[in-house]
Parts: C-alpha cells; structure tokens; sequence
C-alpha cells in the first residue's frame, strides 16, 4: 500500500486553548516560536512590539490574541501549562512588569501598549498576519519575524506562507480517490486511514489509539466541564451559559417533540457544553478548530453516552473525522478569515456526519455521502461573531451542526450512496465561495450580525 497521505490526523485534532485556534492558539504558538529563536539566538532585547494585522486586529481582542501573545512570549504552553495561568497571562505581566528570557529580564512597563492593532485596509497576502520585533537599548532591531495563522491553530512564517500555500494546491486530497483504492484493496474507509496514518507516522496501530484515546479523554473533560458550570460568559455580551441548564431540562421534557429528540437531542447539548468552555478560553480539541470544536465531541459523546456505543468504535469515529478535516484543509481552509465559517462550522458537520454514519455501519460511499450533505448545507455560511466574540452566533451554530450531523448521517443510511455532488466537488465549491465572500463576512465583525448588536 502506498502512501497517499502527507497530513496526520493529530495535526488537525489537537489539544489547544479557546476561544479561536487561529486567533488564539495561533498566535499563542507564534509568540512562543519568536521567544525560543531570541533564546537560540542569545539575544537580549531591552524591548519588543507586535503588531496585529487583518482580522488579529479587527477581532483579535474579542479572541484574547493579546493574552495569547503574552502568555506565548512568557514561554506558556498551551498544552501543558494550566489553563488559570493562561489566562491570567497579562495580569501577571502587568504585576511582574515584565518577564524572563532564559536569566534575561525584559522590562515591560509599557504593559499591553507593546500590541498595536493595524486595521488598515490595506493589501495583505493573509488576513491572520502577525509581526513581532525585539530592540536592543539604542533602539535598533534584533528580530523582525512576521507570522500566518492559517487556520487549525497552523502558522507559517510570512515568507513561508506562499510556498505552504502551492503546497496545498498541488497535493489536492480527494475522497474520490480514496474510495477508489479502498475499493480496489478491498478496505474500509476506517481500515484505509489507520494504515495510511501508519504509513506516514510509523507509530503502530495501538500507538495511534492511543493518542486518539488522549483526544476522546480532553473531549470528555471539556464536555464535563462545560456541563457543571452556570453563569455569564466573559465580555461584553452578558451571555448566560446554557449547557447545564439545557441538560437539567431535557430530562423532564415530556411534549411529544421533547420525548422525541431526548437521546439526539444530547448531542447539541454535549455541544453547547464543549463550545462554552472554548468562548471562556478553556482546553479543547481542535475539530477543526477552536470556533467549531463542538460539533465532533458533541455528537460522539452522544453516541457514546446515549447510544452506548463502545469507546474503541468512538476510537474510529474520531480518526474518521481528522481524515475528513484533512481533506479539506488540503482542498480548501478550515480558517474562517480566509472562507467564513462555511469552513469551521460546515466542516466540522461534515466531519461528524462521517463518523457517526460510520459508527452506524454506512458504507465507504454512505459515509462521503453523509459529509458531503454535511457541508453541502453550510455553503455561504458566514462568520459574523457579534464584538469579535466566539459566542454569538458561534455557539449555537455548533449545537445545531450536531443536529444536521445526525440528520445527514441518517439520510444517508437510508440511501445507497449515490449522489450527484461528490465531497471533492463541494470542498472546492466551499473555496469558490470562500473567496468571493465580502471581506466583512469574514471574522472581521464588520458586517452580518455582527453589526445588529447595541
């Protein structure tokens, strides 16, 4: 068996920070690459100053970009450092009055002013584009380093970014041809992506299960979590945490509807818990990224809890879902800035329909039926969120994807796996209408809904 793949599958499911993996994590991670070149390089800058640029300035602060820059350039990590430390990053710079690098203090008595926040319109070759620069005590600079946050909590350094950019146009992963060679080599699409991921990684099959089992435990946590907590959210918006209460509720509903969709009806709930957790900055799984991490947990959770569904099946599931991801960041983005949320929200259904039509014994053409309709019905989805905030619409958008997820993979089931549009050719459309979007629809908070706000 060749290899066919050059993405893993942990390179799109992975453990970061909230609220926003491009915004968030991405920049968190650019800061911390930016401290380790001064360590490496031994400088010893009396000073620094980062500039937003695009969407980073325009929503970044809704975002907590300016925390994760903070925590980023105090060596925070945002896998293993506590999620309290995180996100008390900038008030502990502000105390300390600034920070260590290696045995060198930088002062930073400037506080927050060493972020500025360009939302010019001018010309940018990426709408997530970061620039970070260290000084010496004339003035003179260090370190100039200019960073892409591509999407999936991803950067590539600015005179990177075109190459990773024709790298993407030249691989162009096609579901098509997968099916094609699991139908020539007589495989699942499960079986064929654990042997491409060995192929590619080297980590036996028990190895991968059990990074994947470390994945499904965050979920769990983060779904937990997200259902034992009441009150208001942080910012400006006031938004009361729902996912506790919704659960408590939906276990006396006693109206035919509520009797009906008590057991599906869990998964947007499961939803709403993991993607209020992500608006107040806590640890997550990318699925595919911060804004849409909802959607996957909270329907394999259901699946699991609910329909009690064996974790080693929910193991499948979820290594299923990264494979879909991939597809698309291959094909297209998963960044918001970049296509709307058409590629957080509308992938992430896609990526659950998949799985769930898995679990439930679709075949390889169900299966690329049921993420092809997933995504199919997200096209044009903007991303509008109200003060830059990952709230409103943001969280409700993931309870109602893990809806259309179920809803998909069941249509699906219910057909013979043919279908007029393929997953390649929506992907593609996905990009098509990406790019033709009105910039202010694009995680700018210019335009859509968020402008209806007071």
């Amino acid at each position: 068996m060749d290899l066919y793949i050059k993405r893993s599958i942990f390179d799109l499911l992975k453990i970061g920070i909230g609220p926003s993996s491009s915004h968030t994590m991405g920049p968190m991670q650019m800061a911390r690459e930016f401290r380790e070149e001064l360590l490496q390089k031994d400088m010893k800058p009396t000073s620094l100053r980062v500039i937003l640029y695009g969407s980073l300035a325009s929503t970044g602060e809704g975002h907590l970009t300016p925390n994760a820059i903070l925590a980023g350039l105090q060596g925070m990590d945002a896998i293993d450092t506590p999620v309290e430390e995180i996100q008390n990053a900038t008030s502990h710079l502000i105390l300390q009055g600034g920070f260590f690098l290696g045995e060198h203090r930088i002062e930073t008595p400037q506080g927050l002013e060493l972020i500025e926040f360009d939302r010019s319109t001018t010309q940018l070759t990426h709408p997530n584009t970061a620039r970070f620069r260290a000084f010496d005590e004339h003035g003179g600079v260090l370190l100039d380093q200019s960073y892409c946050s591509i999407g999936g909590g991803v950067i590539v350094e600015l005179e990177n970014l075109q190459e990773a950019l024709e790298e993407v146009d030249e691989q162009k992963l096609s579901l098509v041809e997968i099916l094609h060679q699991c139908d020539q080599l007589g495989l699942s699409l499960v079986e064929w992506n654990f042997r491409q991921e060995e192929l590619l990684t080297s980590l036996s099959r028990e190895e991968i299960r059990e990074k994947l089992r470390v994945l499904w435990q965050v979920m769990g946590k983060t779904v937990d979590a997200g259902l034992s907590q009441e009150g208001l959210l942080p910012g400006k918006l006031n938004v009361r945490r729902r996912a506790k209460r919704a659960f408590q509720r939906n276990k006396k509903r006693t109206t035919p509807l509520g009797q009906a969709v008590q057991t599906f009806g869990k998964a947007g709930i499961y939803a709403l818990a993991v993607s209020e957790q992500n608006a107040c900055g806590g640890r997550l799984v990318t699925a595919p990224t911060c804004g849409a991490c909802g959607v996957v947990p909270g329907v394999l959770t259901m699946m699991h809890r609910e329909l009690e569904m064996d974790e080693e099946e929910i193991l499948d599931g979820l290594a299923l879902a990264g494979l879909i991801g991939n597809i698309v960041v291959d094909r297209a983005s998963i960044s918001g800035a970049e296509v709307g949320c058409q590629g957080e929200v509308g992938v992430a259904c896609a990526m659950a329909s998949a799985a769930a039509a898995a679990l439930c014994g679709a075949s390889n053409a169900q299966i690329e039926e049921s993420a092809e309709a997933a995504l199919e019905h997200h096209l044009g989805l903007t991303c509008d969120p109200i003060m830059g905030l990952v709230q409103v619409p943001c969280i409700e958008r993931n309870a109602i994807a893990a809806g259309t997820a179920i809803n998909g993979a069941n249509l699906a089931l219910m057909g013979e796996g043919n279908h007029l549009i393929s997953f390649d050719k929506c992907v593609d459309t996905m990009l098509e209408t990406g790019r033709e979007m009105n910039p202010k629809y694009k995680e700018t908070a210019l335009g859509g809904l968020a402008t209806t706000h007071c």
